[in-house]
Formats: structure tokens, sequence, C-alpha cells
């Protein structure tokens, strides 16, 4: 079979990078490996490897190939973000436009762990280190990533992405510069981060492009409560039940005693502390949340605030899904192609399934199907030998 044969799935793939202009940045080349990538990566059990997406996306060339592709090829990821951001944003105003709901942007990261190679080890995976994993509670080995996703109503798509390296940079200084690249618009719109990102120079980067910051909030930030200079936990012993309101966010009730007011670096912003109405009050059970929207009631800032968690589920989906942590690639160079390839291929499911990347995957892989039992009965139809078709199909 040529280069060039691709079925039908594989082709509307193709026609679809095609309405997006990808050979004014892209040659047929580096075009047809996306294809085979995005193909690859979309199928059933994809485990994160090469030799995955070389076997179920049919690849006529050899294995290797794609280990060139992503170290070596010729060919500029930075034309392919920018792809990723242009067709999110553009989702997302047209779903706000629709919807009237203000844009979400949600900063946070995560961490792809990988096993400590030995001392010994010739080759060892490139920019690797510990990192703190919320997940795991405790610091893992492997590769962190700062990720921006943004959100209106039920639609939500990845934005930017950025390697953190604590030789190089700050979590903060890279959550500013990913602030720093979502357009400016008339919609409202809020930055949902937690409380490792609020920050002087995050909260500026957010007011500079008009962006309103909810966020969790650290309890020894200092407020000015009457006009006294304390810390949130001080302030919070002082508080009793009676004090509070009870506001109810889904299906969970809560305590909420609201501060508005003067914090460090903040002239006016609102302050909610929080307890869950089914545990006592006490400074252990005790979150709390900032809004620098102060226009915004107790139950707007929680349930705000909740929709973070599409971030949340997006990680469990890439890993899970798209095992964004199940790469073995050594170079830095190609981890940063292939996260920039799955955060394309996250896209590209979330586009076709309208804002929803699960109904766009399984979409994709329903297609696969039909589209290789097509293949194999007009083939045998036509009388091509069974030893082609497996052939083609990496059967034989």
């Amino acid at each position: 079979m040529p280069l060039t044969y691709r079925v039908a799935h594989q082709q509307e793939i193709n026609n679809i990078l095609r309405t997006w202009r990808f050979p004014l940045y892209f040659s047929k080349p580096v075009m047809n490996h996306m294809v085979h990538f995005l193909d690859g990566v979309m199928t059933r059990g994809f485990s994160g490897t090469l030799t995955d997406i070389h076997r179920e996306s049919c690849h006529s060339q050899d294995r290797r190939t794609l280990s060139h592709f992503l170290t070596h090829g010729k060919w500029n990821e930075q034309h392919l973000m920018r792809i990723i951001q242009q067709q999110s944003w553009e989702n997302i105003k047209r779903e706000a436009k629709h919807t009237q709901e203000p844009i979400f942007v949600i900063i946070d990261d995560t961490v792809c762990r990988k096993t400590k190679p030995s001392s010994q080890a010739l080759s060892p995976m490139q920019g690797t280190d510990f990192h703190y994993s919320h997940t795991e509670g405790k610091s893992v080995w492997g590769h962190a990533v700062v990720q921006e996703f943004i959100r209106c109503g039920e639609k939500a798509f990845p934005y930017a992405f950025s390697r953190y390296e604590s030789e190089q940079n700050s979590k903060i200084d890279i959550a500013c510069e990913l602030l720093s690249m979502v357009p400016k618009s008339s919609f409202s719109t809020y930055v949902l981060m937690d409380t490792w990102y609020p920050a002087q120079s995050v909260l500026e980067t957010c007011a500079l492009s008009g962006f309103h910051v909810i966020s969790g909030i650290k309890t020894n930030r200092i407020i000015y409560p009457y006009g006294i200079r304390q810390s949130i936990k001080e302030f919070a012993s002082h508080i009793h039940k009676e004090d509070t309101d009870l506001v109810t966010v889904g299906h969970a009730s809560y305590h909420v005693y609201r501060y508005e007011g003067k914090l460090n670096f903040i002239e006016n912003a609102v302050v909610l502390l929080c307890w869950d109405a089914t545990q006592p009050m006490t400074l252990q059970t005790m979150r709390a949340f900032l809004s620098t929207d102060v226009s915004l009631s107790n139950e707007q800032i929680l349930t705000y605030y909740s929709k973070r968690w599409a971030i949340e589920t997006y990680f469990r989906t890439m890993k899970s899904n798209f095992s964004f942590n199940g790469y073995q690639i050594r170079s830095t160079v190609a981890v940063k192609r292939f996260w920039t390839l799955l955060s394309f291929t996250a896209m590209f499911c979330s586009v076709t399934g309208h804002g929803d990347i699960l109904t766009g995957l399984r979409s994709w892989q329903n297609k696969k199907t039909e589209s290789w039992i097509e293949f194999v009965y007009y083939e045998a139809k036509a009388g091509t030998q069974l030893d082609l078709i497996k052939n083609q199909l990496q059967a034989a």
C-alpha cells in the first residue's frame, strides 16, 4: 500500500486538519505522521508507546520513523500549539456568546511519574526530577507540567502548558506566562486556581488582562477585619456557627463566613471561610477562598470555584485514556513534542465531541472500528488477496 493510503476515519482526520489550514505550516510527510499519531493515541488500550501508535494506526513506515519524527523531525511544535489555542478559544467564545456564561481559565499542575534511573544508566530520561505529587501526597520522580485549561458552561478545552523545571523557573512564573497568552474579550473571565497560585505577580497579571481571580487561599494569609492585622486562621478561631450563613453548592452545604476588605497586595476582595455542614467547625476542617470580584454572592463564588474540578478530570482522562504519563521518551525535545501532540489530540476530541473529550474519543474509536471493517469487506469483495489485507492490518 502506498504511504498516502488511508482508511475512512484516517481520511476524515486528514480532512479536518486541512480545514484547520495545516498544509500552511506542515509538509505532507509531517501531516501523515500526525494523522497516524492521532489515530494511534485514540485507540482503545493505548499505553503511551510509539510501538502502540505504529501498530494501532497501521503505519506503513518503520516504527523508528516515529521516534525520528519526535526527536529530529523538521516541524515546529509552536505552530501546533497556536492551532490548539486558536481552535480552543474560538469554541469557547462561541459557547460564551451562546450561553452568556463567564469564561473560566483554570491553572493547575500535575506530575508524570517515572522510574528513577540507576546511577549507572548511560542514557537516562532528560529533565526528570523530584516533584511533589498531590495525588500521592509525597515527592515522586518524573516530569512536572503546569497546565492551562479553559471552560464555559459544560464545554472545556486544553489551552496551553509548560514543563516545570525548578532550576529554570517557578510555577508562579509559568502561571503568569500562560495567563498572558489568553486573549482579552468582552466576556466576564475568571481565573480559577488552588492555594498554590494566588501570588502577587499572578494577581497582577490577571488584573492587567481584566480577569477576576477565584482561588483557594492559605489560612496564613493576612487580612484586616475591623482594621486589625491578623491571619485568616487567627480570625477564624473567633467565628461561631451563628456568625455564618448556610450555603448549598450542588449536593453539599457549607457554613460560610464572608470577609470583604483589604488583604496584603489587594485593596479590596472577598475571602470566604468555609466549613462542611456535616463536620465540626474547627481550623482543621476550614477552607478559605479568595474572590477579587466583590459583586459575587457567596454561592456564586463557591459555584464558580467548583468548576476548577474540570482540570482534575482532564488530568485523569489524559493519564488513563491518552497515557499522558506512559511515554518512554528520553530527550526533552521529544517529550515536549509528544506532550504537544497529546494536547492536540485532546483538543481534537473536545472539538469533535462538542466540548467533551471523552465523547469525542469514543466517537473516533467507534469510527475506527467501522472503517476497518468496511476496509476488509470492500477489499475482500474486490478480490484482494488475504495476505495483502493482513499486511495492511499489520496482522501478517
